[in-house]
């Protein structure tokens, strides 16, 4: 065994759950089968050598056994009584010493005439010579046979068989196959298979030195490979890896982000909310105490509002696209819609839908929950933006594609240019923000858009004024 091989073995038996006692277990398993391949192979150049070798052995005892069919018709002669074969053609059908020759000379109907008795009667061409396997009792044999007029009544015919034991045609074959002739074969083979191992060495070896590279790395190491240090075929795997580790480590990087974001958020409100307690417990006046109060009722509900967008959060994150899962946008607006109508009326806004015509649906493929939130979140942040007695409006239309656009637009004072791509980041708020909230709104709005496969975009609202936020859904075949 080469020194890679016994390298190997030691790296199975000493680390079997490591990545390289898994591209071991991937190597011999490939390797039993090519094994197994090759033995398949061998078996059939063995069987198909052999029938080739019985047919070459066949062919020139074949052709003597028609010789002797022959010789033995043109010995037939007539006599009163009916048709005779010179004796010392029988006498040269029994001179073989290795085989048993049988023959037999019948009539039309099938009855022998001359020959073995013992004989069955093989079926025969009646125009031209047959060979055939058969067999007489339990020994087999090739049988000759030859159709020929009949001396005596030249419309008849008559048939001569004559057969032959396979004892000589046996030895033959048996002596072609000795070491001599089947050694090249075995050559062959452990060539094969030595050159098999070579091009296993050359492929997996370098495969094998990239797995203990990754595998000695530590969990926060994402740094890239080096493609110029393998061979030119595992580039390719090795960009597709760098590929995966750099939006593995941006995606790393924003989780990280978030939690410090999120630990940032929610450390405030507690704050406030152990301040406010503290002061709540040493106040006598109930009018004092009631007022800590309050703010502790307030600065709660804040913490958990943003407890459940981060959950919200998360949950979007994680969804999988269910293609059989569908909702109708066009029911999920006008619910949304009469959820927040009370916020909207008591800011004397004008919360409207506007959408195709009475029973067209614009269905998509999605989570009924998550859409709802995207939903609520749009005309949630709408509402707060929005200066009181605004207008609101919530547009649903069915695209010519089969796919659903979805927007919500408002008279707020809008999102500058160089702030829309920002508004999506988890707790950005832009620089003229008033108003309070969690800053996970829109961010939530579109990881669910994405979840969902769906595009979405910002722009002015009519006549340059406000803002709408457009989402495109996907047709549902796609």
């Amino acid at each position: 065994m080469s020194k890679p091989y016994a390298e190997w073995g030691t790296t199975l038996r000493r680390r079997r759950s490591s990545p390289v006692a898994s591209g071991m277990a991937m190597f011999f398993k490939y390797f039993g089968w090519l094994v197994g391949l090759l033995a398949f192979v061998w078996l059939a150049m063995t069987s198909v050598t052999e029938f080739i070798v019985r047919s070459a052995v066949d062919a020139p005892y074949d052709e003597k056994l028609v010789e002797l069919s022959r010789a033995l018709a043109d010995e037939i002669r007539p006599t009163s009584s009916g048709v005779i074969i010179r004796p010392g053609a029988i006498q040269l059908l029994r001179s073989d010493r290795r085989d048993r020759v049988y023959f037999a000379l019948r009539d039309a109907s099938g009855q022998v005439l001359e020959g073995d008795p013992e004989m069955p009667q093989f079926p025969a061409a009646r125009t031209r010579e047959t060979i055939q396997e058969g067999a007489i009792g339990d020994v087999p044999v090739r049988v000759a046979s030859l159709q020929i007029p009949d001396p005596r009544n030249p419309q008849a015919q008559l048939t001569v068989q004559v057969a032959e034991t396979l004892n000589k045609r046996r030895t033959l074959v048996e002596s072609l196959k000795t070491p001599s002739v089947l050694l090249p074969q075995v050559v062959v083979m452990l060539g094969a298979i030595l050159i098999v191992l070579y091009g296993f060495a050359y492929v997996v070896g370098p495969m094998r030195r990239l797995m203990e590279s990754i595998d000695q790395r530590g969990s926060s190491d994402l740094t890239p490979l080096d493609p110029d240090a393998a061979p030119r075929e595992l580039r390719y795997l090795i960009e597709s890896i760098n590929g995966l580790m750099a939006r593995l480590s941006g995606s790393i990087e924003a989780q990280g982000r978030f939690i410090a974001d999120a630990a940032h958020q929610l450390r405030t409100p507690l704050a406030g909310l152990k301040s406010q307690t503290e002061l709540a417990l040493a106040e006598h006046d109930p009018e004092r105490m009631r007022h800590a109060l309050d703010h502790i009722a307030a600065g709660t509900e804040r913490c958990t509002a943003l407890a459940n967008r981060l959950l919200t959060l998360a949950r979007a994150e994680s969804y999988v696209p269910n293609q059989e899962a569908t909702v109708d946008l066009v029911t999920l607006a006008k619910d949304g819609i009469a959820d927040h109508l009370p916020a909207a009326n008591a800011r004397g806004q004008d919360l409207g839908f506007d959408g195709p015509h009475h029973g067209i649906l614009a269905a998509v493929h999605g989570d009924e929950l998550l859409l709802r939130e995207l939903l609520s979140n749009l005309v949630d942040n709408a509402i707060r933006y929005t200066p009181d007695g605004g207008i609101i409006t919530v547009d649903v239309q069915p695209r010519d594609d089969g796919g659903v656009r979805l927007a919500v637009t408002d008279t707020g004072p809008g999102v500058p240019a160089d702030e829309r791509e920002r508004v999506f980041e988890p707790f950005y708020r832009g620089k003229d923000t008033v108003s309070v909230g969690t800053g996970l709104g829109l961010a939530i709005v579109r990881t669910i858009a994405t979840a969902h496969r769906a595009a979405i975009g910002l722009a002015a609202g009519p006549d340059g004024r406000g803002l709408c936020i457009a989402i495109s859904f996907p047709p549902r075949s796609q």
